[in-house]
């Protein structure tokens, strides 16, 4: 008897543990279960588990970040950096790791913490940190002369920014390969760990309130980067954010025209899905190796998104030198090179894409332009990368640097 009464209580104890664990991991009520795949909609406490959540199963309003949403020692945590930052964490040393997306004169993209010399993306990618183009953050800000083209697009389904920099500028030396940042990594955990993305200016948002984002991808490649930030609340089939093309950077990641001096904000066309395209009336979909081979040629050359409304700055509109720029006491890589060039006169940002060209189609052949999304998928810049700029395509190089999104 006694036996029996002490399996039972083990027996609701265990009940009581898991439904405790469950309250956690569960959405409010009226919050459709189907969606939990796509949009987290709930907030666990890591402080409650012995091992951390996925990164993105965890979302926080912005006037309630955690100081650090993993901070637990667990695989690669804790993270490095912290969530809560302010005028107390600006600067050229700043940890902070979270980022914002606005505007082409008010984002941040991802870089290096600069406390090892030589590091390549891939050795930092967990630590990275945030650079923003303005004070306010809590962030490190960019010196002057980082970027020498931009473009900030704002699509039905994403806002993106892209462009040409200065990547020692974030922490990268002049020879890293790049890579690719985002909310996932090979174990859930995200990079930058327990890195949170967030902009007023998503298409669904009211350009007052700060929304998260859970879906996004940051590319660092060798001279330019991009920064997509997909808008939860938008409903497709297809995912324009995913992390599974690492090897092939901004130019088939985010398509634009990357023209040096150029300074533009536009509203755009969706791109279409990486991987996905036609030849012959035949939709094809390409899927990304391991690794690319040198002499490596893509079978499709990325179609740049048309674009409209577009407005043309000068870099020093953007960025008045005497309101940007510090070193940090961290920085191991040299001064900084090249200045921002001035705006050209005028552009529509729709030039069609000539950094690739194609060859024979290797692509499965399929009926739907459906391509698969991944949920732990980051390589590190250590990999062969691609290059769009010539063919045949350059290898050695790695993921090139862009700006953006």
């Amino acid at each position: 008897m006694f036996a029996t009464f002490e399996a039972s209580l083990i027996l609701v104890g265990a009940t009581t543990a898991f439904a405790k664990l469950s309250s956690t991991i569960t959405a409010p009520a009226g919050v459709p279960t189907a969606n939990l795949d796509k949009r987290v909609t709930y907030s666990p406490n890591p402080t409650e588990t012995t091992s951390p959540y996925p990164l993105t199963a965890y979302h926080f309003p912005y006037s309630a970040l955690p100081e650090q949403v993993n901070p637990i020692n667990y695989g690669r945590g804790p993270q490095s950096g912290y969530n809560i930052c302010n005028h107390t964490t600006e600067g050229p040393d700043s940890m902070c790791q979270t980022a914002i997306v606005n505007s082409i004169a008010d984002f941040c993209i991802w870089g290096g913490p600069g406390l090892e010399s030589n590091q390549s993306v891939g050795d930092f990618e967990g630590a990275s940190v945030a650079y923003c183009s303005r004070s306010g953050y809590g962030t490190r800000i960019f010196p002057p002369g980082t970027f020498t083209a931009l473009q900030f697009m704002r699509t039905p389904g994403y806002i993106q920014i892209v462009g040409l920099f200065n990547q020692t500028a974030v922490g990268l030396t002049n020879s890293d390969e790049g890579g690719e940042l985002d909310p996932h990594g090979a174990d859930g955990l995200g990079n930058p760990i327990g890195g949170l993305v967030y902009s007023k200016s998503l298409p669904s948002g009211d350009n007052t309130t700060y929304m998260e984002t859970q879906s996004w991808n940051n590319f660092l490649d060798s001279d330019r980067f991009c920064f997509k930030l997909c808008d939860p609340n938008y409903q497709t089939e297809y995912n324009y954010c995913q992390n599974i093309y690492d090897l092939i950077g901004c130019d088939y990641n985010a398509p634009a025209a990357y023209e040096e001096g150029v300074f533009l904000s536009c509203d755009g066309d969706m791109q279409d899905e990486v991987g996905t395209y036609t030849s012959d009336g035949q939709t094809y979909t390409w899927s990304q190796p391991t690794s690319l081979p040198p002499g490596y040629n893509m079978p499709y050359t990325p179609t740049i998104p048309a674009s409209s409304n577009c407005v043309t700055y000068q870099s020093t509109d953007l960025f008045p030198t005497q309101s940007l720029g510090y070193q940090s006491t961290n920085n191991v890589f040299g001064a900084l090179g090249p200045t921002s060039a001035s705006a050209a006169s005028s552009s529509t940002g729709s030039v069609s894409a000539s950094r690739a060209t194609t060859s024979s189609q290797t692509g499965s052949k399929t009926k739907s332009t459906t391509a698969s999304a991944s949920t732990a998928t980051t390589k590190t810049g250590a990999a062969t990368r691609l290059t769009a700029s010539a063919l045949p395509i350059t290898i050695g190089l790695g993921l090139l640097l862009m700006v953006m999104n």
